[in-house]
């Protein structure tokens, strides 16, 4: 290819000149802007692709400055991850697990008080009774990502994305999601704690424990589930595809289907074994990672564990798994300096809860409300994006 082409390639001078803009400029804008260039042999010199010139000069603002690349989530009010805690919408998330029903911060998060309250149920569709005894060995976000198609097309309310529709649609969502954790054959207007309390069988200690649990799950942030999750309400998905698009990512290889896996089996070890510390030795002396206690985004312990943990001593005191549990917390703790992560602790309450092979379910029915959020405030607030991918391959002749 010819660097000297003038109607492919132009000089740093030339580039500069056309941009309006210093050659110091010029050459940040290789690595912020995208911008190609090549090498011009036996020189020191390079020559810059016209395309991306063209390209960035177009999209020069009035006074001549360069816009940031368009990017999913640019911005967002609804959650604030800092070294002090976590918080909704500015509100202390362990604050709201200590003292807010879901549905109260669902509709905190969701900007739309009364929501839950004012929301029938909706529309089962036919045979929809054969569907779920069909899908029984099926996971919960197996089972949501078959079924949500058929329940939307039952409520076409559901195409409603002005933000009060987002959320009626959002609740519908959230209580069929929880139906199915529990095996249950229909959404109900109870608490959401206290609908899933009542259907697994247990006190009110584990349905506080519950709530708790379902709060702290809502929303971590802009972690690579939302992120899918926006992308896809970006072109205007309904809150049940949003949905659809978070479980699917959940699965992911990469992501909490592998990890709560692992951590699930060394948690069967640890409840299991004589010597609860013996699962944790045996990975730390083979140098391997020891789940549970090997990732944090927090500079301390992460609150959403520690909250947890808390109200657990209190459910769980006299437990011999729990105790298991907290000795086996003590020697990785000495071995990793990691607290406990909060997969870790929501495995347990799950194993507790009977949800066998599930043992985060709740996590989903939690962190489906926080999907939602974000697909709103993206359909609302975000145009409709064309991002460009830097090309790295061979350029044309």
């Amino acid at each position: 290819m010819d660097a000297q082409d003038p109607d492919l390639y132009l000089s740093a001078e030339e580039a500069a000149k056309r941009l309006g803009v210093s050659l110091p400029t010029l050459y940040a804008y290789v690595s912020r802007k995208n911008l190609r260039s090549l090498k011009v042999e036996g020189s020191r010199s390079r020559r810059y692709w016209a395309a991306d010139i063209e390209r960035l000069s177009r999209h020069k603002d009035d006074a001549g400055a360069m816009p940031e690349l368009q990017r999913i989530a640019a911005s967002s009010a609804i959650t604030l991850l800092t070294d002090k805690g976590l918080y909704y919408r500015g509100r202390d998330v362990v604050e709201l697990a200590q003292q807010s029903s879901v549905e109260e911060v669902a509709e905190w998060i969701w900007q739309t008080p009364g929501v839950f309250a004012a929301t029938p149920l909706p529309r089962r569709p036919s045979g929809i009774g054969a569907l779920l005894k069909a899908s029984g060995g099926m996971s919960t976000a197996q089972k949501a990502i078959a079924l949500f198609p058929l329940i939307e097309h039952e409520n076409p309310r559901a195409h409603d994305l002005s933000p009060e529709g987002y959320a009626r649609t959002g609740v519908d969502v959230v209580r069929w999601l929880a139906a199915l954790a529990v095996g249950a054959t229909g959404p109900d207007p109870r608490p959401l704690h206290q609908f899933i309390a009542d259907a697994l069988g247990v006190d009110e200690q584990h349905a506080d424990l519950i709530r708790r649990a379902l709060i702290l799950c809502i929303d971590h942030e802009l972690d690579p589930t939302t992120y899918t999750v926006r992308v896809a309400a970006n072109v205007g998905v309904t809150p049940y595809y949003a949905a659809i698009v978070g479980l699917a990512a959940s699965r992911g290889r990469r992501l909490s289907t592998g990890r709560s896996e692992t951590v699930t089996r060394v948690l069967e070890e640890i409840c299991m074994a004589q010597d609860p510390t013996a699962p944790i030795l045996q990975r730390f002396r083979q140098g391997e990672p020891i789940p549970g206690f090997d990732t944090n985004q927090h500079a301390l312990t992460d609150p959403r564990a520690q909250c947890l943990l808390d109200a657990m001593w209190t459910v769980f005191a006299g437990d011999q798994e729990f105790i298991k549990l907290l000795k086996a917390i003590e020697v990785a703790q000495e071995l990793t300096r990691q607290p406990p992560a909060f997969l870790l602790l929501l495995s347990f309450v799950g194993r507790k809860l009977g949800l066998n092979n599930q043992e985060v379910a709740l996590g989903g029915v939690g962190r489906v409300i926080g999907w939602l959020a974000h697909a709103n405030e993206q359909y609302q607030q975000q145009p409709l994006l064309r991002p460009r991918a830097k090309y790295v391959g061979p350029l044309p002749d």
